[in-house]
């Protein structure tokens, strides 16, 4: 295997790891395991993660051969402790071969964009809506400062109430929306998200979906 295919090769093997440690967190998650989830995402899901990060800026052709074969044997030892066959990886990466623009990476990759521009869309309305609600609690304070009335003032006041409740309401649901376009944008910098789904064809995927979906139905 020469140094170009081997690279490919590599991050297949990473790639196979983070798809089923992705998979066992999805089972936590579900089981509400929340200490199996952080203690499987700190020791394996982050470390594979920056392997993967490190493997896609890797120069292999600027190595010399003892670190050629270091680097080899490291890849081996991922392997074989994630008890992963040669055979399944070759396999693989054939498919994400064959497959290329037309696998369910594709798709899944289509998704989180997608996802992410309705959520940047989400956060652009949140955020006018909020500057509303400021400037409308910014005049009442100073309706406020300029009233002697005491009476006036406890209207005002009264009217300051609902205004700043719908300012927090919206201040959290802007703290939400960021934390989801964060996470999306992470999945689509960091590509693995979207990567594991190459080995299987955009059909596979769509149907596999449609399953899951009857079976919530």
């Amino acid at each position: 295997m020469d140094r170009t295919q081997f690279i490919k090769y590599a991050q297949e093997v990473v790639l196979t790891v983070l798809k089923i440690t992705s998979v066992q967190l999805d089972k936590l998650k579900e089981m509400g395991d929340l200490s199996g989830v952080e203690i499987l995402e700190e020791k394996v899901l982050i470390p594979y993660e920056r392997i993967y990060g490190a493997l896609l800026e890797m120069k292999i052709d600027k190595m010399s051969e003892e670190e050629f074969k270091s680097f080899e044997e490291m890849v081996e030892e991922i392997r074989e402790k994630n008890n992963l066959s040669i055979e399944k990886i070759k396999i693989d990466l054939e498919k994400r071969e064959k497959l290329k623009n037309k696998s369910g990476a594709m798709v899944v990759k289509k998704f989180f964009n997608y996802n992410l521009n309705r959520f940047l869309d989400k956060k652009d309305k949140i955020a006018e809506k909020y500057n509303s609600l400021a400037t409308e609690e910014q005049n009442l304070e100073n309706l406020l400062k300029d009233t002697v009335q005491e009476e006036e003032q406890f209207d005002i006041i009264y009217r300051l109430q609902p205004v700043r409740e719908k300012l927090r309401d919206v201040e959290n649901k802007y703290l939400v929306v960021e934390k989801d376009i964060n996470q999306l944008k992470k999945k689509l910098e960091s590509k693995w998200p979207y990567e594991i789904y190459g080995v299987i064809s955009e059909e596979e995927l769509l149907e596999t979906y449609k399953e899951a979906f009857k079976m919530e139905d």
